[in-house]
């Protein structure tokens, strides 16, 4: 499931020649950056990146060798650590042919550097045992300026550029760590926390090389390895929030099981970690698992190179140095390499199908293989009604309204407190319901192979699962599943989810379901029912006129009290398929009610017929009177 170079940059390996050449690389974990440094800058200075293919050669001034080399984000300036006290800032505007100036920096008790890194473009953050100073590199003056500066007690210290967030460690053990949030030209002090990394007799001070940070669905986390001398070494989580007056908590603890190097890699909110030892690496999915804080791996597997590299690089050897998010680089081989997932080799490693699906639905661009997977599942039978519902309760638990407070609570705004702490907001897979239909629900119907029963009670699962997060299914979705169950003949269950109202009142559906009126003569008067509820009067009139029933028709008109517009169909109806006598009540009522002439005149004139009439007059005629 891993593969290694599928992008990859090459550079010149260290070395030291006969000659007095010496070639030094540097990586610059916040700009991602490789520098390659030729008789420490003299022979020049070359940087790459593999997120583009822009190249930076220069050449500064042999002033020794450099412990740190930093760019900045824009990539116009370089800062190097060449003595303990000191920082180099190098503008690098100049041409290869041509030296680069420099301006030599240091904090205001000039004492040894823990840490030199840019903040900003032009902001400069240097850090020692006792401070934390912000600097202003002015470009165009070549000149350095104060801008604030925060007391500490620092045994080591992070900086992690996507948040702004300074890790700094102090204590006995230098296990209490404190964070600061560097923005706006300020630091801003966040609680501090005490981390358990398992310290012995062997082991008393917690390391930085034991410390690392990463953003995972959207939270901020602070990365812990925890030893044992029991083969149960573990990698314990911390949670900073996003507030500066909650306090950082304990969250994950990931089992490794394992003792002996390792590396750590945070890919698509994926935390991998490769044992060189082994030769494995162990990926570990914290939203995929039980409520237990503690998680087992969700796929241990090899890592494979890509095919483009003949004959394939040698894998977790001790040449290879990994970064986060996602960087290997092997020092022997000169190259710096990328690692990427394969999510499609997922149904291999990932025997249950319900995590495998929740698996591909957190990663990020793989819609297209979630809902191909998705189907093929369904088609397969692989997933019980009880998994399916929960699938569908994460997918339309995204959209819904539970999903909107939880998303609120991932990115901060969820707080009562002012948010200081910002990361990578975490986006979820969203399948629509139109895609849905077309992609999963209309492909399962054309199956001749399955169930109609089957395909029934999966839609009727994707229905209940938009119920529950007060989503409005659409009106489409809501035909084909009426439709769907209509021809499973699960009229009971149709009659159900229409009479609970699990989908909304409207005139399609209610046509629908007196289309249905033979298979089950209790749809019927449900449709007439939503009719009625839609205020759809007209319609009712139509129903019960194309059903014959007139007398009821006019009944309902009188009570409704509706438009007498209405009035000449019904009589022409009338006139169609009464007999004679309720027609004549009809006329009479009519009559009655003091109706316009015009609105029944048609059905006095067809109430008898011509010899009818003519034989009526003869005999009124003839007829005598007789007095008593």
């Amino acid at each position: 499931m891993l593969e290694l170079g599928a992008s990859f940059i090459p550079f010149e390996p260290d070395r030291s020649s006969h000659d007095g050449n010496i070639t030094r690389n540097f990586f610059d974990c916040s700009s991602q950056r490789i520098c390659t440094m030729r008789n420490n800058g003299a022979l020049g200075l070359t940087s790459k990146s593999l997120k583009n293919d822009k190249i930076m050669n220069v050449r500064t001034k042999d002033r020794g060798e450099p412990s740190t080399v930093k760019f900045s984000p824009d990539g116009r300036l370089c800062a190097m650590q060449r003595t303990p006290t000191t920082a180099d800032v190098v503008f690098l505007e100049k041409t290869e042919t041509s030296l680069c100036l420099e301006l030599t920096v240091n904090t205001k008790s000039k004492e040894p550097l823990l840490a030199v890194e840019w903040v900003t473009n032009n902001q400069l953050l240097l850090v020692n045992n006792h401070s934390a100073e912000l600097l202003y590199i002015n470009e165009d003056k070549k000149s350095s300026k104060l801008l604030k500066a925060t007391n500490v007690n620092a045994a080591w210290a992070i900086y992690y550029a996507p948040s702004q967030l300074l890790l700094i460690a102090n204590g006995q053990s230098c296990s209490y760590l404190q964070p600061f949030v560097v923005t706006h030209s300020q630091f801003t002090r966040m609680k501090g926390f005490e981390v358990d990394f398992g310290g012995s007799i062997s082991k008393e001070n917690f390391l930085e090389k034991d410390a690392a940070i990463a953003t995972i669905y959207g939270r901020v986390y602070v990365l812990v390895f925890k030893y044992s001398n029991r083969n149960a070494t573990v990698l314990d989580l911390y949670e900073l929030p996003f507030d500066a007056a909650t306090g950082p908590s304990f969250k994950h603890s990931l089992i490794l099981g394992f003792n002996g190097g390792c590396g750590i890699h945070v890919i698509d909110n994926l935390v991998v970690v490769h044992h060189q030892a082994s030769q494995k690496s162990l990926i570990f999915d914290i939203r995929v698992s039980s409520p237990s804080k503690s998680h087992s791996p969700l796929v241990v597997t090899t890592i494979e190179s890509h095919p483009q590299h003949q004959p394939p690089p040698a894998l977790y050897t001790n040449f290879w140095f990994t970064f986060l998010p996602d960087i290997v680089i092997d020092s022997s081989g000169g190259v710096m390499y990328s690692i990427r997932l394969k999510n499609e080799h997922a149904q291999l490693e990932i025997a249950d199908k319900q995590t495998m699906l929740e698996y591909l639905a957190r990663r990020s661009n793989e819609k297209k293989l979630f809902v191909t997977t998705l189907l093929a599942c369904l088609k397969a039978r692989a997933l019980s009604l009880r998994q399916i519902r929960k699938v569908f309760a994460m997918l339309t638990g995204v959209t819904g309204k539970s999903s909107a407070s939880e998303n609120s609570v991932e990115n901060g705004s969820g707080s009562s407190q002012k948010p200081v702490l910002d990361c990578e907001k975490y986006a979820s897979l969203a399948v629509t319901q139109q895609e849905m239909q077309s992609s999963v629900l209309i492909p399962l119907r054309e199956e001749v192979s399955l169930p109609e029963s089957y395909v029934a009670n999966i839609m009727l699962q994707y229905l209940r699962s938009l119920f529950d997060a007060e989503i409005t299914p659409e009106a489409y979705l809501i035909e084909m599943v009426v439709e769907t169950l209509a021809e499973a003949g699960e009229m009971s269950k149709l009659q159900q989810i229409v009479t609970y109202r699990v989908i909304n009142d409207s005139k399609p559906l209610a046509f629908l379901l007196l289309s249905y009126e033979a298979r089950c003569s209790t749809l019927f008067q449900s449709g007439v029912d939503i009719l009625a509820r839609n205020k759809a009067s007209d319609e009712i009139v139509e129903v019960m006129l194309e059903k014959k029933q007139i007398v009821d028709a006019f009944r309902f008109i009188d009570v409704r009290n509706l438009n007498d517009a209405l009035i000449p169909k019904v009589v022409e109806a009338a006139n169609q398929h009464c007999v004679r006598q309720t027609r004549y009540a009809i006329k009479e009522h009519l009559t009655e009610k003091k109706a316009k002439a015009s609105l029944y005149k048609s059905i006095g004139d067809e109430l008898y017929t011509a010899e009818e009439v003519k034989g009526a007059s003869e005999e009124q005629a003839t007829c005598a009177l007789f007095e008593i």
